[in-house]
């Protein structure tokens, strides 16, 4: 099914919007809002309550996009994995933001779909029977089973080893720091702030309403603070809402010529070429069980070179089982993105219980959700109202 029309688009978004002062509350578009982390979800938020009005500051412990949002395949899907339908669909809604945000900001996006197979014929047969059930649904991303030969068509430089291919035609990729960098502009541009290194320390509390952020760079005043801080967000707020996080192993080339043209999801890693030419490939399972000793104190870099090493030869070998020219690339880093993982694997997108100045995002598909969370969040907050979707993602699932 293709992807809906602009205007359809925010109307859509209008409809399901329901006027609530019970949970939320309505908001003073010149109250203070502090967000804070600044990878794509929160700069996201940031750059959708700046458009209306609000006064932000975004923060950061490191600088924007240096957590999971810098070490990120930056696929933007509504693949088979994005269930149950609500999740799904959210997903759509996010390819379909992305296309105005595109227009918005001058956003690069490389659209054009992926093609994704398995080597054995059991994970085909499990392959096949879930893209059959994502046909069910009353929505879905438009997908097609393909050929070798139709495949071979769309990327002629990948070797699909006689197997039939899942083309989801709506996929696309983004460079996610040159688009955090882009909303960040737009949020200065706007009026707000963005601080950095500042590190979230505390709340402060008068008569009974929050009044600041406490930071190591001091006080922040805030009538508002919306948590996006990823597989940190459990612990700072108390509650018990995430598994423990997982090494997510990206790769990535220098420039080189054209040789893709769209994302591909083969057999133990997954690749795609950005527009200036630099190939991202990511490990399809992460890190490897016998090399999770070394990554357990969660290291943003590598331990060494011949650890990174390691990882950049076992990406390699994969990828040359299927892809022509993997040889001649040159790295230009390899890097640990840690990925926030929620207990039940959806979406947390709300107000938790008890917290009516709070309000937290956390996913794990930042990446495809960044967009329409941007647009649904700001507009809970500024309008005082609820939206039917995201209320299957609220917090209080888990009290």
């Amino acid at each position: 099914m293709l992807a809906m029309d602009r205007r359809t688009f925010s109307k859509l978004l209008s409809l399901l919007m329901i006027s609530s002062n019970q949970a939320l509350g309505a908001v003073n578009k010149r109250e203070k809002i502090i967000i804070i982390g600044a990878g794509i979800i929160g700069t996201s938020i940031a750059y959708e309550l700046s458009k209306m009005g609000a006064q932000v500051t975004l923060i950061d412990q490191n600088f924007p996009g240096s957590a999971a949002s810098g070490s990120t395949f930056s696929w933007i899907n509504a693949t088979y994995p994005k269930k149950p339908y609500p999740y799904n669909f959210l997903s759509q809604l996010g390819i379909d933001a992305y296309k105005s945000l595109e227009k918005e900001i001058n956003l690069r996006i490389k659209w054009g779909g992926s093609l994704e197979w398995f080597d054995s014929d059991e994970d085909q047969a499990k392959l096949m029977n879930e893209v059959n059930n994502l046909k069910k649904y009353p929505r879905y991303s438009a997908v097609d089973v393909v050929n070798e030969r139709e495949a071979r068509v769309l990327e002629p430089g990948i070797d699909f080893k006689n197997k039939n291919i899942v083309f989801s035609r709506a996929d696309g990729a983004i460079d996610t720091i040159h688009a955090i960098n882009l909303m960040i502009e737009n949020i200065k541009f706007n009026g707000g702030s963005v601080l950095y290194p500042c590190q979230f320390q505390g709340l402060k509390y008068t008569n009974g309403r929050l009044s600041s952020v406490e930071t190591t760079i001091g006080e922040l005043e805030a009538d508002q603070a919306i948590f996006a801080t990823g597989i940190d967000s459990g612990r700072l707020l108390s509650i018990d809402m995430m598994k423990p996080s997982t090494p997510g192993i990206i790769v990535t080339s220098k420039p080189t010529e054209n040789l893709l043209k769209r994302i591909i999801v083969g057999p133990g890693v997954h690749i795609h070429q950005q527009p200036d030419g630099r190939i991202i490939f990511g490990e399809q399972s992460g890190a490897p069980s016998s090399h999770l000793d070394r990554l357990s104190n969660k290291p943003k870099e590598f331990p060494s070179e011949v650890f990174a090493q390691d990882h950049i030869n076992r990406i390699f070998d994969t990828a040359k089982t299927f892809m022509k020219k993997v040889e001649d690339l040159k790295v230009e880093r390899a890097s640990i993105g840690w990925r926030p993982l929620p207990r039940d694997g959806r979406p947390i997108i709300g107000r938790p219980d008890g917290l009516s100045d709070i309000y937290v995002a956390v996913m794990h598909s930042g990446v495809s959700l960044a967009a329409i969370v941007g647009k649904l969040v700001s507009e809970e907050i500024l309008n005082g109202s609820t939206n039917l979707l995201l209320k299957d993602f609220r917090p209080s699932r888990f009290n």
